[in-house]
């Protein structure tokens, strides 16, 4: 028997098998009919995406490392399996697990500098943007329901998560997972059923090649097992094409060790978390922006709105425990907002296709009004943003200020040794990704990427949140140091006749981190002083 269609956000149109999807048009009810209104909306998406993204700062405290890891992967022609840059960790596995985009951010650099990875980000925030509208034509969401949904995932990813992180293929990814579910439910209504199992392979296989969080491709696969009846086959067809999704990546062997390493339990994702975006996600949302606690009351009402009581069962059970999951995820960091809603976009679309759309044209074009104002706000920022920056190097990165003068001293102390054995240096977790970028010529002892189980920086964690005894950073075993002004272990290192302290003279009003090394390396670091390199910018890998 043929159901009676729902006003929901998977609108059942009543059409011929051998048409098209369909396509988004408006209508005064959410109801999708033919039109050509809807491109005009994808057109001005994207370029406010285009426009928008390219203006963003690309400070970020991952950037450096993503950066210098794509250096490593295109120099070697492989990707890595043992630690490649921290001394402290010699030796042990390490996996580059968002490879594709860090290959692709040090390519941009190359070719474009600063202005190359804007354009990258463009382009990353505008195929986010086209996924989702495939999504929406797909799943033949209302118009009105499209462009409020494309709305906050524009400012979501551009105002809550503005940084260039591989995170953002998640945002590609998502939209063609669900939309190929979609489109393997709807076989029979959609005249290339191969298209869905194609979205949802290379969903799979663009986010095992990015993130860690790679498994949840498999989550829109609720999709059909919402559907009555289930379709078994369909439903193994999505399993198994996810599942090869996953095995292309040069990591297909070790995705079991990859979670074990990279999701063990340790200090830095663990309770109290010194890192914002770890923190617990509803106890951030105390002192959160309007935009996020917005963002975060749609989400937390969803199961609660009318629009619900129109679903069977089995899809309120199904797409519940997709929310669920996100919900769960940002319980237990604030970053697992971006999964959350993810997770939870075909709840929203079919929340917002519930809300009528204003009839009159008064109403219409203060809509319109609304939107264009919200185009020229994120525009706005993006300038303010960028302006607010430090522009000590052609990279913009919050440390830069401080690590300016070091970074000159070693850049210049070490510029003829780069076939040498690297130097070893001490350092602290905030520096340690620009660090190991910046100066490659050493090796640090905190490669600074938040998640990443590191020894040095669990011990530094351990002592930031008053976990134990004040535990000191390796500076016994290394060559040189730097470390912020006023750093409980500069004392130490002060107090020992081996070590001597490099004189940085600031012409910034930043507080300059303190540069100490070995006495064997003196004449260098004094022929550096000397001829005035102190300052200068360093050649990036």
């Amino acid at each position: 028997m043929m159901e009676t269609p729902r006003q929901t956000g998977e609108m059942e149109v009543q059409r011929p098998v051998t048409d098209g999807p369909a396509t988004l048009s408006e209508s005064n009810s959410g109801t999708v009919i033919a039109g050509g209104w809807w491109r005009w909306d994808v057109l001005l998406c994207l370029v406010v995406s285009l426009v928008s993204a390219a203006l963003l700062p690309l400070d970020d405290t991952d950037l450096p490392m993503h950066l210098r890891t794509g250096a490593w992967i295109l120099e070697h022609g492989t990707v890595p399996f043992v630690e490649p840059f921290a001394w402290t960790r010699e030796g042990a596995p390490f996996y580059a697990y968002s490879w594709l985009p860090e290959v692709l951010y040090q390519l941009a650099w190359q070719a474009g500098g600063a202005w190359g990875l804007s354009l990258l980000h463009a382009l990353f925030v505008a195929g986010a943007v086209a996924a989702l509208w495939d999504l929406a034509r797909t799943a033949r969401w209302s118009l009105w329901a499209t462009r409020l949904v494309v709305s906050i995932h524009l400012i979501l990813w551009l105002l809550v998560q503005p940084a260039t992180r591989p995170q953002l293929m998640l945002a590609i990814a998502m939209p063609l997972a669900w939309a190929g579910a979609i489109r393997l439910r709807d076989h029979g209504r959609i005249s290339m059923p191969w298209s869905g199992l194609l979205r949802v392979w290379f969903a799979a296989l663009l986010a095992v090649n990015a993130h860690l969080f790679f498994l949840l491709t498999i989550v829109p696969g609720v999709v059909l097992l919402a559907a009555n009846p289930v379709p078994w086959r369909r439903a193994l067809q999505y399993t198994g094409a996810t599942v090869v999704g996953w095995f292309c990546t040069p990591y297909a062997l070790n995705l079991l060790d990859i979670l074990r390493l990279y999701l063990g339990p340790n200090p830095l994702v663990g309770p109290a978390s010194p890192i914002t975006e770890l923190e617990n996600g509803f106890a951030v949302l105390m002192h959160a922006g309007i935009g996020t606690r917005i963002l975060v009351g749609i989400l937390l009402v969803l199961p609660l709105l009318p629009f619900m009581s129109t679903l069977r069962q089995r899809e309120r059970w199904w797409y519940g425990m997709a929310w669920l999951a996100g919900m769960g995820l940002y319980g237990l960091a604030l970053r697992g907002l971006l999964i959350w809603w993810l997770l939870a976009l075909p709840l929203v679309a079919m929340a917002f296709a519930s809300i009528p759309l204003p009839s009159l044209v008064l109403t219409k074009r203060l809509v319109v009004l609304g939107w264009l104002v919200s185009i020229v706000g994120l525009i706005g920022q993006g300038l303010t943003m960028r302006q607010k920056m430090p522009t000590v190097d052609t990279l913009p990165h919050s440390e830069s200020p401080a690590l300016a003068k070091a970074v000159g001293v070693m850049s210049c102390m070490f510029q003829n040794d780069a076939g040498s054995q690297p130097v070893r240096g001490t350092t602290v977790f905030n520096y340690g990704s620009y660090l190991t970028w910046k100066v490659p010529a050493v090796s640090w002892s905190v490669d600074g990427r938040s998640i990443f189980p590191d020894s040095v920086a669990m011990a530094e964690v351990r002592q930031e949140l008053r976990h134990g005894s004040l535990v000191e950073p390796p500076w016994r075993s290394s060559e040189l140091a730097l470390l912020p002004p006023g750093y409980v272990t500069i004392g130490k290192i002060a107090a020992d006749s081996g070590w001597e302290r490099v004189s940085l003279s600031p012409d910034t009003a930043a507080a300059v981190a303190e540069l100490w090394t070995r006495r064997s390396l003196s004449r260098k670091h004094q022929r550096c002083l000397s001829a005035g390199n102190s300052g200068g910018d360093t050649p990036q890998p």
